[in-house]
């Protein structure tokens, strides 16, 4: 009969709406806090829409197997090439990836944020979830019977357990956990900007200068591909808002690709531009106490070399719903989740994180890193 029947879940992002779509197709009951608003994901411009992210196979595997994939790459744009180009855009070596999951589908996909949100969100609301938005917890009381929460709009509700995926920052984590399980800063910062798309940018792209600097080209859909610089800093970059513009054409200014050239010349053209340092979390399982278990970055916030938060999330929802079905006790499916989870998770966060300390402080040659994410991207392709 599986070991709940009801579940809180706080935060509405990428692991809250896929792990509530999961476990309404078993029968079990969800409602989601989130404390931002429904509006917010509505949007037609590149400026509403944001930033994108990619969906490696494993993450289309756990879609696929939650009924959820076919709307994902109809909402995004499905690529197979990895390819190295030196400034000027020439093409230095060029591979295909493997299709894990479908030998006739995309080995991987890019697509914007807020319109995997809203596929998520329709999915689990025909599913059954319930959302509140612009909701908020105040108060959590466990017993071993359940849990009980007091909501901001002055609510009380009871569920046999709450789980926790509000983010790196998660709130939920704080107070069930206390301050020992913190995020840090890892020494390195992303900058994203969305731009038309070209042909050249056909897949995974990364351009190469002799002096280390990359700049990475990744598709989010026919029309769209999103930039991204990685900065090491040994301190959190600030940039005043009236000088992004210019501080990213500086960045662009010695890519001679045409592509690159283009993208520079429209910049501060209500082209989307965000800035995000790297606080990374690894929660030491267990990640549950009580009736209270975390999800997603919540438990495990990662670099974004192996370019698998997302997908870790998605396959924590997957995995979750999975324990919860085939036990009747609590205790013993939570426990089998963050075993399964804490190993596979681990082991892709300090690959990342490896490769983020070698391109802060180069210690061995240009290929180690190569191999690091090689190997990263074999030990994604085995079963969850």
């Amino acid at each position: 009969m599986g070991a709940v029947k009801k579940v809180f879940i706080v935060g509405g992002g990428i692991g809250g709406l896929t792990v509530a779509h999961a476990l309404q197709r078993i029968g079990v009951s969800t409602r989601v806090i989130e404390m931002g608003d429904k509006r917010d994901r509505i949007g037609t411009g590149i400026t509403l829409l944001g930033t994108g992210i990619t969906l490696l196979g494993n993450a289309l595997r756990a879609l696929a197997e939650l009924g959820l994939v076919d709307a994902c790459l109809e909402g995004g744009l499905g690529w197979d090439t990895v390819s190295v180009r030196d400034g000027a855009g020439t093409i230095l070596s060029e591979q295909s990836s493997p299709r894990i999951w479908d030998a006739d589908r995309p080995a991987a996909l890019g697509l914007m944020r807020p319109r995997l949100g809203q596929i998520l969100e329709d999915f689990a609301t025909k599913s059954g979830a319930k959302i509140d938005f612009n909701t908020t917890i105040t108060r959590i009381d466990q017993d071993d019977r359940g849990v009980t929460v007091q909501l901001s709009n002055g609510e009380t509700d009871r569920a046999d357990l709450l789980i926790a995926a509000d983010g790196v920052y998660s709130k939920i984590r704080q107070s069930i956990f206390g301050d020992e399980f913190k995020p840090h800063y890892a020494g390195q910062g992303v900058w994203r900007y969305t731009v038309s798309r070209t042909e050249a940018m056909n897949g995974f792209v990364l351009y190469r200068l002799p002096t280390g600097r990359v700049v990475g080209a990744l598709p989010l859909s026919k029309e769209l591909c999103y930039l991204f610089f990685l900065e090491s800093t040994d301190e959190k970059l600030r940039i005043p808002q009236d000088r992004v513009c210019d501080y990213l054409r500086n960045l662009l200014a010695p890519f001679t690709a045409p592509e690159l050239v283009a993208a520079a010349k429209v910049i501060g053209e209500d082209k989307h531009i965000s800035y995000r340092p790297f606080d990374v979390l690894m929660m030491p399982a267990p990640w549950h106490r009580g009736r209270v278990v975390l999800l997603g970055d919540a438990a495990h916030s990662l670099m974004p070399q192996m370019t698998s938060g997302g997908g870790m999330a998605i396959e924590d929802a997957l995995v979750l719903a999975q324990e919860l079905n085939r036990n009747d006790d609590l205790e013993t499916a939570l426990k089998t989740y963050c075993r399964r989870r804490e190993e596979r998770v681990g082991r892709v966060y300090d690959i990342a994180y490896a490769i983020c300390r070698e391109e802060r402080k180069p210690e061995h040659g240009r290929d180690y890193s190569m191999g690091l994410l090689r190997e990263g991207y074999a030990f994604l392709a085995a079963p969850v």
